[in-house]
């Protein structure tokens, strides 16, 4: 009997310093709720346990063997059995897509002009919802500002500097190649990449499915062919602070936005640069209108992370709180292999950014087919719908997304786990809205807004 009591006192302590450790954590990171209600598990487990002792014996030895045995029931399944991770589903020939169909393409269209009659002409289908979100001030308007004057004005700022980037894309690739193997040169440029500020940065063989058709927006003219025949794609990531992500949908938001694309658009260039400078052709594909491939499968090519249910790129460490960036290039490289991180079985699971989406433009249901695969798709002109009522990017399902929690031991431990089994992936999404909340709070900002 007194080693019931023995193991059921180690499994107190155990789970007692495991929620002293994430009040901590949740102190550190300012989450009062999350602090407080952890605290409030911390305490009843200690009381629970104070109350065992005093039980009559055998009762304590009893109590204790149950609990411990309940304790060694939930380790077998956060571990037994494995969660079978499916990889992005490709169902068919995937076509490539025109940017002149891209959302934002088609709302840099000025009405009457001949590029607005000819793309309305090829695709009549737009023109009634588009010309229904024209009537609403476009984001970073002058309308908007009044809500916060200067961090629209800063906002603006970093969208005007990333548009005098566009040109920097390319140029002169110098004549002597410098000779060096595929992984020097793999090395080479990923420490480049994480030196000027990348986070994670991977590399792939450029997919020509991922290659728009046709110019939808940038300084090449409207509607021209994209020839990009470059072999490989170097993707990187940055991550975006947590604490202005919070502040979503409100003005905070978009500067992150634009700090990110800017700091994206430095990385991307200089590599491009630098590329060229070895000898081999190399373009940066830049934000703000200088995109001529989707960024976000090519990311989750290169081993960055996984396509999750709000369309955009979840990596391992930052979940989707990051922005991308892109070089394509013919140096020779060695390319890294998608990751599978559980994130399929995730989604399907969560649906918290479906629930805490403002224009419910996230489908809550399954997936369906779009361009040969098998995913999410998303309402994108509801999305952006809403964009321009806020005058930002919302970025709401950015915020609440679980994987978007800070890139720590404590939540790398959550991830992990919930990587490894469905157990572990329903209990992480069920103790996210429990000591979170279903629908997070929007929170004040670094910069007090």
């Amino acid at each position: 009997m007194e080693i019931f009591i023995v193991l059921g006192e180690f499994t107190f302590l155990l789970l007692i310093c495991s929620f002293l450790v994430f009040s901590l954590y949740s102190l550190i990171e300012k989450e009062k709720r999350t602090f407080w209600r952890s605290t409030l598990f911390l305490v009843g487990l200690g009381v629970v346990n104070f109350g065992f002792r005093l039980a009559p014996s055998p009762l304590n030895a009893w109590l204790f063997g149950a609990v411990f045995g309940l304790f060694v029931i939930f380790l077998i399944f956060l571990f037994v059995p494995p969660l079978k991770k499916k990889p992005v589903e490709i169902v068919g020939k995937q076509e490539k897509v025109d940017e002149r169909d891209v959302i934002f393409a088609r709302f840099d269209l000025i009405e009457g002009t001949q590029n607005y009659m000819d793309y309305y002409g090829r695709k009549p289908e737009n023109r009634k919802v588009d010309d229904e979100i024209r009537k609403i001030p476009d984001i970073l308007a002058t309308p908007h500002f009044e809500k916060s004057p200067a961090l629209f004005s800063l906002a603006a700022a970093e969208f005007d500097f990333l548009e005098h980037q566009l040109t920097q894309v390319q140029g002169e690739v110098f004549p002597e190649s410098v000779r060096s193997s595929p992984s020097d040169n793999t090395h080479l440029v990923k420490d480049i990449a994480k030196y000027l500020g990348a986070d994670i940065c991977g590399v792939s063989l450029l997919d020509q499915a991922y290659v728009y058709s046709h110019v939808g927006r940038g300084p090449e003219p409207f509607g021209q062919k994209i020839v990009l025949e470059h072999k490989y794609a170097v993707a990187f990531a940055v991550e975006m602070d947590l604490g202005m992500v919070a502040s979503a949908p409100r003005a905070p938001v978009v500067v992150e936005t634009g700090k990110k694309y800017v700091e994206a658009a430095k990385i991307s260039i200089i590599v491009a640069r630098f590329i060229r400078r070895l000898g081999y052709p190399a373009r940066a594909h830049v934000a703000g209108s200088n995109y001529q491939a989707m960024l976000p499968p090519i990311a989750w090519m290169s081993g960055l992370g996984e396509l999750g249910r709000i369309g955009i790129l979840i990596t391992e460490r930052f979940g989707p709180r990051v922005r991308l960036g892109l070089v394509t290039t013919d140096l020779p490289l060695i390319p890294d292999v998608p990751k599978r991180l559980g994130v399929q079985e995730f989604c399907q699971r969560c649906q918290k950014c479906a629930r805490n989406c403002p224009a419910q433009a996230i489908p809550d249901g399954d997936k369906s087919e779009e361009s040969g695969v098998r995913k999410w798709v998303l309402n994108r002109e509801e999305c952006y719908r809403f964009w321009r009522k806020a005058g930002t990017d919302c970025a709401m399902c950015i915020y609440v997304c679980p994987y978007s929690k800070p890139d720590n031991s404590f939540h790398d431990f959550i991830r992990k786990m919930a990587e490894r089994s469905s157990f572990a992936q329903s209990l992480s999404i069920r103790a996210d809205d429990l000591f979170y909340g279903r629908s997070p709070r929007k929170k004040i900002s670094p910069l007090g807004i």
